[in-house]
């Protein structure tokens, strides 16, 4: 019998290694405004991989949480655009990656001239465990016994409580680039419902990610690299528009959809697709942008 794949862990070998080294595989070619893209370190450039521009979603003064931040770019270029009066939360659980991003905290804002960005350990899935904080109390109370274990589970449940990741409805826009698609499937729902927590009533989520044009079989769901390489994981497309809705969002606008696929795997179409969905009322909505009616009815 075939063992399950183990997603995070396929997930944290792969990103990993490209926190260290470029790979191509991982990223579709995308267009960012040049302006701001001279303001971050070239070793940021070349280890980012992403399948959209989220960020162009961003308004000064917002306060911003980018989902699997990696590198640190979309969290570099939002704190351009929020400017020195909003705030830029990036979540990662990779610390090769946190790494990277944090390395440069301090050169990106003396570019700008201001401090607006920091980087913060947790699972996307989990937006209240912070796993910089789990560290510590580890450090300080090792895992040396069955009781220890219960207690730790206390420990956990007492840092999401009291001291949570992201705190409810405390973003103005949750961002993400291609990375909703590396979330082990059977938490998926959790990952939309975390979103939807965070969210302020009337902010919204702008996400780029990877959907398919048909379900993913079981077979593929069980190749690492495909997994890894932002394929196994993806949404069908009308699942993944539903999705938004389905968590309570109030209207769900496919920005932008490439109509040629990024890759065909076994007959399947892969291709990139951005959405933004509103929290509260409809008037956010952009006439560019009309809502999907496969999210429902808005409002």
């Amino acid at each position: 019998m075939t063992e399950p794949l183990n997603v995070e862990a396929a997930v944290l070998e792969r990103y990993r290694e490209g926190a260290q080294n470029k790979v191509e595989a991982l990223c579709c070619p995308i267009h960012y405004d040049a302006k701001f893209l001279r303001a971050i370190p070239q070793e940021i450039l070349d280890r980012d991989y992403g399948c959209g521009d989220p960020s162009r979603f961003v308004k000064p003064g917002e306060t911003v949480l980018d989902l699997g931040s990696g590198s640190g770019k979309i969290a570099y270029i939002a704190a351009q655009i929020v400017g020195a009066s909003g705030r830029v939360i990036g979540v990662d659980f990779n610390p090769a990656m946190l790494e990277l991003a944090r390395k440069y905290r301090a050169e990106v804002a003396a570019r700008i001239g201001f401090d607006v960005v920091e980087f913060r350990r947790g699972r996307i899935q989990d937006l209240t465990l912070d796993l910089d904080a789990l560290d510590r109390e580890l450090a300080a109370h090792p895992v040396q016994s069955a009781d220890d274990f219960l207690r730790l589970n206390e420990t956990c449940e007492r840092l999401r409580r009291e001291k949570p990741l992201v705190a409810r409805g405390s973003i103005d826009v949750v961002l993400s680039n291609c990375v909703l698609n590396l979330v082990n499937e059977s938490e998926k729902r959790q990952l939309f419902a975390e979103i939807f927590r965070v969210t302020k009533t009337g902010g919204r989520a702008a996400i780029s990610d990877i959907v398919s044009d048909k379900p993913v079989p079981a077979e593929m769901k069980n190749d690492a690299e495909l997994w890894s390489g932002c394929i196994s994981g993806a949404y069908e497309e009308t699942a993944f528009v539903r999705a938004f809705a389905e968590a309570g969002f109030a209207s769900v606008n496919i920005a932008k959809r490439d109509e040629k696929p990024w890759r065909v795997v076994n007959g399947i179409e892969f291709r990139a697709l951005t959405v933004v969905a509103n929290s509260g009322a409809c008037c956010g909505e952009s006439p560019a942008f009309p809502a999907s009616p496969i999210a429902g009815k808005c409002c």
